[in-house]
């Protein structure tokens, strides 16, 4: 090969490399270990220049002035026997406009005619941190979602067990309070044990309420005149010196459990009460609003496009940091001092909100009070019509009286209890501790005109023995006591749409007027029992 082919070739070479630096994605920059002497097409693009000659000349310092920079400046520059490629560090670019853009950049040392210098690649890593980003958000959701189901089973199973302990409490304390026997000065202390065991009832609802197995009854509700019935009941709350303003000219209608609409309000207030200071204001308004949709609702979920009924609770209190902002929907997530919170408040409120198909947001910074936002959506004009049951009876008539109620539970005391709170009503009462001696009761004695069960039973539960039972005598009425919903005790296939549900705890008051509305229906349909 002649010298002249052999500096051909060269050449080629030359503007090959020369051809590939340029059309490279990723930004390249040449220097010396203090000026740039070379920039691609990109990197000129990701200075936001228009030329080469923009770049040319500077410091590299006025793009990327790192300390790790100036390390590998002296390690590539210092010595003619140059280092090899330095690991890729994640840094910001400056751009020629002041903006910055997130890089990686990776440095390869080489020889410039004679001379080390620092070769640069630079690569635009805005759109991968985004999808890092995305993709971190997306597991986090999964985590607490998976969190929040953990503990919404816990808290249910809690509620249950509670349940069954303040049916005990209640029950003995009703009959005490009944008992001509009882001291006068006894009276006060029984109905204290009362009203303590009422409390912890409305705790273990708020656990339901979170957990999402609360009771559940929806009906067509004008929302408008619902706000303005609570707010003698919030005015109370709020107490002197705290002022509240109520907007409620608009009358959507949605559906949703009244008793459970009403605790959201009261829930919100006590909340805002406990951030504001003795002269604040809290504002109640009522609207309708069309969302476009993708709005994020509390828990992560996007509310659905449509037209809503929109409750806008905004207080004046000390405002919350964005921090505190995520965690408040939390279960046992409170701000307030040991001893003036359960944390469930708010945690209540999202449950009741999803099992009604609701959505809810809040909207505050330190300092400027917070604003919640609860989303109802609003009935078409097709679904307007209400349908409304009958009401029950209150009391057993003269074909009741002495009816017999198979009482079964494998909780000794609250059997007690429902059994001679029966009687007391005047029933006769059978009692089995679980499903087998409830069937071999039956075998011996006949079917009884209506069955009182639990459902949660070791062996033989309550709903494997209405089913059996009921494969005999379809008609014989049941009723289960529980400490969950009626929706999600059928979500989980653990009763039909047919059966009749009583919520511990009960006073043996209801329980009485419970039995009897289900013999009184049974009465006018014609004997359950041939």
């Amino acid at each position: 090969m002649t010298g002249r082919e052999g500096h051909r070739e060269d050449s080629e070479r030359d503007e090959r490399y020369q051809e590939l630096v340029e059309l490279a994605p990723d930004g390249i920059l040449i220097h010396d270990g203090g000026r740039i002497v070379f920039a691609n097409a990109s990197a000129v693009r990701l200075a936001g220049a228009t030329h080469r000659a923009q770049l040319v000349g500077l410091p590299i310092d006025t793009f990327l002035d790192p300390p790790y920079l100036k390390a590998v400046q002296t390690q590539l520059t210092d010595s003619v026997s140059p280092a090899g490629p330095a690991p890729p560090v994640r840094d910001t670019f400056h751009r020629l406009d002041g903006s910055e853009v997130e890089v990686e950049v990776r440095a390869i040392a080489f020889m410039d005619h004679g001379r080390p210098s620092a070769h640069l690649v630079i690569r635009d890593i805005t759109e991968r941190l985004a999808m890092e980003q995305a993709a971190h958000q997306v597991e986090e959701h999964l985590q607490q979602t998976h969190q929040m189901e953990a503990a919404g089973a816990l808290a249910g199973g809690v509620a249950h067990e509670v349940n069954n302990m303040m049916q005990v409490v209640l029950g003995f304390s009703h009959f005490l309070l009944g008992d001509v026997r009882l001291p006068e000065e006894c009276l006060g202390d029984v109905r204290e044990i009362i009203r303590a065991a009422d409390r912890a009832a409305v705790v273990t609802r708020q656990l339901l309420a979170f957990s999402r197995r609360a009771i559940h009854r929806p009906k067509v509700v004008d929302l408008g005149a619902a706000v303005r019935s609570t707010e003698p009941m919030v005015r109370l709350l709020l107490g002197e010196g705290r002022r509240l303003v109520v907007v409620a000219d608009v009358a959507p209608r949605v559906l949703v459990d009244p008793g459970q609409f009403e605790q959201v309000v009261i829930n919100l207030a006590l909340n805002a009460r406990d951030a504001m200071p003795a002269d604040g204001t809290l504002t109640i308004t009522m609207v309708e609003t069309e969302l476009p949709g993708d709005i994020a609702a509390a828990g992560g979920v996007a509310i659905p496009a449509g037209r809503y009924a929109t409750l806008l609770v905004r207080d004046t209190g000390a405002g919350m940091d964005a921090a505190t902002q995520a965690q408040i929907f939390e279960p046992f997530f409170t701000t307030k001092p040991v001893g003036h919170g359960t944390g469930l408040g708010l945690a209540a409120t999202h449950g009741i909100l999803t099992q009604n198909n609701g959505y809810i947001t809040v909207a505050s910074a330190p300092g400027q009070g917070a604003t919640f936002t609860v989303y109802l959506p609003v009935l078409p004009d097709a679904d307007m019509v209400e349908r409304r049951g009958v009401p029950p009876r209150t009391g057993a008539n003269a074909a009741q009286a002495g009816a017999t109620v198979l009482v079964v539970d494998d909780e000794s005391a609250v059997r007690a209890i429902a059994a001679r709170s029966l009687e007391h009503g005047g029933f006769r009462v059978l009692q089995a501790p679980d499903g087998v001696d409830a069937l071999e009761l039956v075998d011996r004695h006949g079917p009884p005109q209506l069955v009182l069960t639990d459902l949660m039973m070791p062996g033989i539960g309550g709903a494997e023995l209405a089913r059996r039972l009921k494969e005999r005598w379809p008609a014989l009425p049941i009723i289960f006591m529980s400490g969950f919903s009626t929706a999600e005790l059928r979500l989980q296939g653990a009763i039909g749409s047919e059966a009749g549900l009583i919520q511990k705890p009960f006073s043996p008051g209801r329980l009485v007027a419970a039995v009897a509305a289900v013999l009184a229906r049974v009465d006018r349909r014609g004997p359950a029992i041939e």
